[in-house]
């Protein structure tokens, strides 16, 4: 079976906050977090690491300063006494989540991402199938990523939609300015027909089709930053760091509309 339909015609920069299949009547505001201070009873501060990710996630790495969010990227090794069988790596890293899943959605960030080769920051919901011992264990994901694209060397964001019935079908958008020097609103709605992605309230990106039955699952809303050796994105420069994104703040409406 082929994967998604995924419906886009050069929707970049030709939509507007108006242009939705879904309207924005369809979701009601569940929180709005400004960070001007870190609720830790509804985020959780991430400790773990991940292939192709370079650094290691840790709780100090991710702090709000003067009403921003900041996850920071340093060359300090981590875990800095690992366990035992553990491999330590050589940069540290931020990654928040939700406690809450949410099933269906509109999720909004106004953020400045880190700039630079190798780097990603991310914005993305995803099934918990760790935490769901007895759930499926499957993958379900919702993502958008910044960083600088390997084969063109331009800043670009990548949307992705991981669905289990097929395998992870993702497109490349370069941004057309670097993203790193000032503020902008990312994020997505994800309705039972579609998702539709959003770059500074236009539409991005829209996946449809076969796609959207399958995400059937509750997820949980991730914010990331963090080095990557991933095929996708350029080489990592580490003389680059200290790196920082920056999240203004954060929206989370859930959908009012019937589910199948």
């Amino acid at each position: 079976m082929a994967f998604g339909a995924w419906l886009t015609a050069s929707l970049l920069g030709c939509g507007s906050r108006e242009d939705l299949v879904i309207g924005r009547d369809d979701y009601s505001l569940v929180r709005h977090d400004d960070f001007d201070q870190l609720d830790l009873d509804f985020w959780e501060l991430a400790t773990h690491t991940f292939d192709p990710n370079l650094a290691y996630f840790t709780a100090g790495s991710a702090k709000v300063e003067q009403g921003l969010l900041v996850l920071s990227i340093t060359a300090d090794p981590s875990p800095p006494m690992p366990a035992p069988m553990q491999a330590q790596k050589p940069y540290s890293a931020a990654e928040l989540r939700s406690r809450a899943n949410y099933l269906y959605g509109s999720y909004r960030a106004r953020v400045r991402v880190a700039g630079g080769p190798g780097v990603v920051t991310a914005f993305w919901g995803f099934y918990d199938r760790y935490e769901m011992s007895s759930g499926p264990q499957i993958d379900n994901q919702i993502v958008i990523e910044s960083g600088v694209a390997k084969d063109t060397g331009a800043p670009c964001l990548r949307y992705a939609v991981n669905v289990p019935m097929g395998a992870p079908d993702t497109v490349q958008r370069p941004t057309g300015f670097e993203p790193s020097t000032e503020f902008h609103e990312l994020g997505y709605d994800w309705s039972p027909t579609e998702v539709r992605f959003y770059l500074d309230g236009q539409t991005s990106q829209v996946v449809a089709g076969d796609a959207a039955p399958e995400l059937t699952q509750y997820q949980r809303l991730v914010l990331s930053a963090y080095p990557s050796q991933a095929g996708w994105i350029s080489p990592f420069d580490p003389s680059q760091l200290p790196l920082r994104a920056e999240f203004d703040w954060v929206e989370i409406r859930a959908y009012r509309g019937s589910h199948p």
